[in-house]
C-alpha cells in the first residue's frame, strides 16, 4: 500500500509530512541503517510505526516481524507506548504492544509485536543478562535479532559514556544485519560523525525533515537566576502572564524545581487544580498521576484533533519534559540549558499550527554569592579557600550539564538575537555549538562486560553499566518507626505494592539519603516469581551499606505525594 493511502486510511492522517512519506518508502525498500532528523512535533514516531504496521495489512513482513522502540527515559515509555498502541489498534486488534523497563517488565522476552523499552533494558536483553527471564536467556536476544530497532530521542543519552555504549550496540547490529533507525531533532554533527564513525552511512540513508508548522516563539534572555535564596526573580509583568496563560517552567535540578513550585504556588495563591510538579523522584504511581494532571492542564492533541482548554495552568518540571510529552504551552520559562535541551523545551511551547508563544530564558547559573564570600574571607586570609568552596557550589549549580556547554549556548544566543527556534535549519546551526562525542576509553570496561555476557550468558545485569551514574531503587513506605524493629525480628514482608511505591535514583543521590534509608529489599525467587523480602538495618546506613542496582526502603516521612522525595 502506498504511504499516503496508509496514513489516511489507518492512522487518520490526511496529509503526512514529506519526511514521513520518505521514511515509509525507504524502510519498505530496505534502506538500513536509517537516520531521521526532524523537528520536535513533526511525527517521527509515526514515521517509523506506519511502515512497520503496513506489513500487517500487506501480509508481507519485508522490514521485520517485530519492532523494538528504544527510548532514553522511563518517563517517556508509557506515553509513547499508548500512542503506538492507538495506531496499532486501528490496523488490527491482534497486534501486541508492550512495555519493558525496570518498573514495568511487561515483556521480558521481547516477544511482543512491538516492544517499547529503555536503553538499559535493551542492552540487558541483547547481552542475555536479565534476571527476569530465568533460564531462557537466549529468547530476548533472539527476538532482537529478528526485529527492526528504533533509537528515538538519540541526543538525550547525553554523556560520552552512554554514547559509547550506543555506538558499540549500533556497530554490532549493523554487522549482524539487524535493521535499525536513529531518530533525533537536535543531534549535533559532531555526535553524528562519532556514532557512525565505523558504520557506512550514505546520503540516501539520511532523511532530513522540514515541516510547514506555522507557529512562532519569541525568545527573551534574562540575565538573572530563576530562583535565588527561595525567591523567584519574576517581574510583575511575568507573574501576571502566568496567572492568565498556560505556562511551563523548566528547572535543571529537582531540588530547585521543588522550591519554584512551592514559592510560585504560595505567591500566586494557585489552587492544586491549576499547578503541578513533575520530575523523576516521584514513586511510579504518583508520577503517573502527575503526568496525567500535567496533560489535563495543557492543550494537546488526541489523534489529529486539538483539545482546547481554557484558563491558566502551570507545569513546573525538569528535563523529563524535554521529549515524548505532546502538549503545548503559551509561555515557557526556563533555566539556561545546552542548545539541544532548549530546542526540546521550546518544542512544548506553541507546538501546533497557528500558535504563538513566548520563551523566557534565565541565563545566570554561576553562584552569585561568590563576591560576598570572597569579601568575607579577604580579611581572614582565606581567599583561596573561599574560591575553592565557591567553585564547588558553582559546579553544583550548573549540573547535570557541563559549564562549557552552557557557555557556548549562551554565547550563540547573544550573538543571534533574531534566532527562530521553530526554523529547523536555524536549529541545526544552533545545536552544532555542542561537541558531543562517544568516549570509548570511558566505556571500555563496560564493553568488555557486555561481550562477556554475550559469550557466557551471565544471569544478572549487575556488572553491566549503561549510564555513567549507577541506579538504585527506593521503595517508599509508611511503616511506623516503632514497627521497624518488630518487623525485622519477625522477618515479615512489607505490606506495600513495591512496584507502585518505587523510585529509581542515581547512586549519588541515594548516598545523600543514607541516614534516612532503613533497610534493603531483597528479591527472592520462589520457583514461580520474585518476591520482595525486607532486611531492616540495625543502625543507620552508610556508604558501605548502599550499593548500585539494589532496592532500599525509604520511610514515607521523607516523601511528599505533592513534591516527591524530600532532601
Amino acid at each position: 500500500m502506498e504511504a499516503r493511502e496508509f496514513y489516511k486510511k489507518y492512522l487518520g492522517i490526511e496529509n503526512p509530512f514529506h519526511h514521513q512519506v520518505s521514511v515509509f518508502e525507504k524502510l519498505t525498500s530496505g534502506f538500513f541503517p536509517l537516520v531521521l532528523k526532524a523537528p520536535t512535533g513533526s511525527g517521527k514516531t509515526e514515521a517509523v510505526v506506519a511502515p512497520f504496521l503496513s506489513q500487517f495489512v500487506s501480509g508481507d513482513f519485508i522490514i521485520a516481524p517485530r519492532l523494538v522502540y528504544v527510548l532514553p527515559m522511563r518517563v517517556l515509555v508509557n506515553s509513547t507506548a499508548e500512542r503506538i498502541k492507538g495506531y496499532a489498534e486501528r490496523v488490527s486488534s491482534g497486534i501486541s504492544v508492550d512495555i519493558q523497563h525496570g518498573e514495568d517488565p511487561g515483556t521480558p522476552f521481547f516477544m511482543s509485536d512491538i516492544v517499547v523499552t529503555t536503553l538499559d533494558q535493551f542492552v540487558y536483553a541483547f547481552a542475555r543478562a536479565s534476571s527476569q527471564v530465568g533460564r531462557h536467556l537466549d529468547m530476548p536476544a533472539g527476538a532482537i535479532a529478528s526485529s527492526i530497532v528504533v533509537f528515538d530521542e538519540a541526543h538525550m543519552y547525553r554523556d560520552e559514556y552512554t554514547f559509547a555504549i550506543m555506538r558499540a550496540i549500533m556497530e554490532i547490529l549493523q554487522k549482524s544485519g539487524v535493521p535499525f533507525v536513529v531518530m533525533t531533532a537536535t543531534m549535533p554533527e559532531s555526535l553524528m560523525k562519532s556514532l557512525f564513525e565505523n558504520i557506512p552511512l550514505k546520503d540516501e540513508n539520511i532523511v532530513e525533515g522540514s515541516t510547514d508548522i506555522k507557529s512562532s516563539v519569541e525568545i527573551k534572555l534574562v540575565k538573572d537566576k530563576l530562583i535565588e535564596e527561595g525567591e523567584l526573580n519574576f517581574c510583575d509583568e511575568l507573574l501576571e502572564k502566568i496567572k492568565e496563560k498556560k505556562t511551563i517552567i523548566v528547572v535543571n535540578q529537582v531540588e530547585r524545581a521543588q522550591k519554584v513550585y512551592e514559592t510560585l504556588k504560595r505567591k500566586l495563591s494557585l489552587d492544586e487544580g491549576k499547578i503541578v510538579l513533575l520530575h523523576s523522584r516521584f514513586t511510579r504511581s504518583d508520577r503517573k498521576k502527575h503526568e496525567e494532571k500535567a496533560l489535563s492542564l495543557m492543550p494537546r492533541k488526541k489523534g489529529c484533533q486539538k483539545i482546547h482548554l481554557n484558563g491558566p495552568g502551570v507545569v513546573v518540571t525538569t528535563q523529563v519534559l524535554e521529549a515524548g510529552i505532546d502538549f503545548s504551552a503559551q509561555l515557557l520559562i526556563t533555566e539556561l540549558a545546552p542548545a539541544d535541551s532548549l530546542v526540546q523545551r521550546a518544542g512544548r511551547c506553541a507546538r501546533y499550527d497557528g500558535e504563538r508563544g513566548e520563551m523566557v530564558i534565565y541565563t545566570e547559573y554561576i553562584d552569585k554569592s561568590e563576591s560576598v564570600q570572597l569579601q568575607k574571607a579577604k580579611g581572614k586570609g582565606k581567599r583561596e579557600n573561599a574560591q575553592e568552596e565557591t567553585a564547588k557550589e558553582s559546579e553544583k549549580d550548573y549540573l547535570p550539564y557541563k559549564n562549557e556547554e552552557l557557555k557556548n549556548t549562551l554565547k550563540w544566543l547573544e550573538e543571534n538575537p533574531g534566532f527562530n527556534i521553530k526554523d529547523f535549519k536555524e536549529v541545526a546551526k544552533f545545536v552544532n555549538v555542542l561537541d558531543y562525542r562517544a568516549s570509548d576509553y570511558e566505556a571500555s570496561d563496560t564493553l568488555i562486560d557486555l561481550y562477556e555476557c554475550v559469550l557466557y550468558a551471565d544471569s544478572a545485569p549487575e556488572n553491566i553499566q549503561v549510564k555513567e551514574g549507577k541506579p538504585v531503587t527506593l521503595i517508599v513506605t509508611d511503616l511506623p518507626k516503632e514497627g521497624r524493629k518488630k518487623q525485622q525480628d519477625k522477618n515479615q514482608t512489607l505490606n506495600v505494592d513495591a512496584k507502585a511505591c518505587s523510585v529509581s535514583v542515581d547512586i549519588g543521590f541515594a548516598l545523600k539519603l543514607q541516614q534516612r534509608i532503613v533497610g534493603e529489599l531483597i528479591w527472592q525467587f520462589d520457583g514461580k516469581s520474585f518476591k520482595p523480602v525486607p532486611r531492616f538495618f540495625k543502625k543507620a546506613a552508610d556508604e558501605s551499606t548502599i550499593s548500585p542496582f539494589k532496592t532500599y526502603i525509604l520511610p514515607k516521612e521523607h516523601y511528599s505525594e505533592e513534591k516527591g522525595i524530600l532532601v
